[in-house]
Parts: structure tokens; C-alpha cells; sequence
């Protein structure tokens, strides 16, 4: 129905955010990485995606960039997966570390995001193999790879201990420049402690 909205911020929570353009507020449902970018307030211009349920309700998502909704298109196109469970996949990690999930038949690592059971981890890998390469076509080498999982096993353990995502994405990055990338995730998990 329509591809983007432009207008002024005037509401948002980690999982929505409330825009209001021509003096009506649209209502766009969001992911955690989609809220991080966004500043009270301001005018921004989010792509969008309509979505009308079996049971005829509405929604608007909404997306800062290009990738995360075709990744989020891909996502609901599998059984099984609906846009609330996009979302979530969406805020657990981000576009570029999901493909390697996926491309690293890494199920276990799909697993440990909320609401993603095993056989629902072995159909997203199934399914998307192949057209995740088109949403993230870079290649990256291996050593990249598992810095970045490391990475994000560290802020998944860390949001488990109660931190909000931010702040541990924050204490983990800052960690990760005084550690030697090959080092173990609970390594890394103690020093990113410091920074909480």
C-alpha cells in the first residue's frame, strides 16, 4: 500500500513508534535496532511493510534501512514465522549477523533467540540459504565471522542478566578492543562486565 512514511517522531518504545505526518500518527511496530537509530522528536522516513492478519487486524512495520526489510519479508514468507517473530529475530541480531547464522547452518546460535525453536531454526536455515545471500551479498572471511558471533553470544548473555541491549552491545564492543578476537565468548563476557 505504501513503501515509506516521512514525518515527525512524536512517540516510541522499543517496540513501536508512533509518527505523525499531514496531522495523523501512524502507529509502525519496530525492531530493537530500528529504535536505537531513532532520536525523540525528530523527522525521519521509515520503510515500511502492511500487514492484514487471518482475523482482518492491521499493522505497519517499520524499518530503518532497506535490509532489514527484505530480510524481514523473507522471514515472513517461511511457515511457521510471522512478523511478530521477524521482529523479534530482527532485534536479537542484526541483518549482516543472521546471514551467518544461516550460512553457518548455525542453528543452535537461531535457537537462543526468544520464540525460535530447533525445528523452527533448521526451516529458516532450509529456506533462506539461498536468498540471504541477495539482501547481504559481501562475503566476509572466517576469522570475521567468529569475532562476530563471539560477539553476539556476549551481548545475548549479557541482555540475559538483565542489561538492555544498548548498553551491552556498548560494554561488549568496548571489551572486544582490549581482547585478542580468538578469545573465548566467556572471556570476553567477564571483561564486558567492566563497562556495565
Amino acid at each position: 500500500m505504501f513503501d515509506y512514511i516521512k514525518g515527525r517522531v512524536v512517540h516510541k518504545t522499543p517496540i513501536a513508534i508512533v509518527i505523525e505526518t499531514n496531522g495523523i500518527g501512524y502507529k509502525i511496530h519496530i525492531p530493537l535496532s530500528t529504535f536505537e537509530r531513532i532520536q525523540d522528536k525528530e523527522k525521519i522516513k521509515i520503510l515500511t511493510r502492511l500487514i492484514i492478519s487471518k482475523d482482518f487486524e492491521v499493522k505497519v512495520y517499520g524499518f530503518s534501512s532497506l535490509e532489514e526489510r527484505d530480510l524481514f519479508d523473507l522471514l515472513i514468507s517461511i511457515s511457521g514465522v510471522g512478523p511478530n517473530m521477524a521482529l523479534t529475530i530482527l532485534s536479537a541480531s542484526s541483518v549482516g549477523q543472521f546471514k551467518k547464522y544461516v550460512v553457518g547452518n548455525d542453528s543452535q546460535a537461531l535457537q537462543r533467540i526468544k520464540g525460535v525453536g530447533k525445528k523452527t531454526a533448521e526451516r529458516i536455515i532450509l529456506e533462506l540459504k539461498e536468498n540471504i545471500v541477495s539482501i547481504v551479498p559481501e562475503e566476509i572471511s572466517s576469522a570475521e565471522a567468529q569475532e562476530l558471533a563471539t560477539k553476539s553470544d556476549a551481548i545475548m548473555a549479557l541482555t540475559s542478566l538483565g542489561y538492555a541491549r544498548p548498553s551491552a552491545e556498548r560494554a561488549v564492543n568496548l571489551a572486544s578492543k582490549n581482547l585478542d578476537t580468538s578469545e573465548k565468548v566467556e572471556v570476553l563476557i567477564k571483561e564486558a562486565l567492566k563497562y556495565t
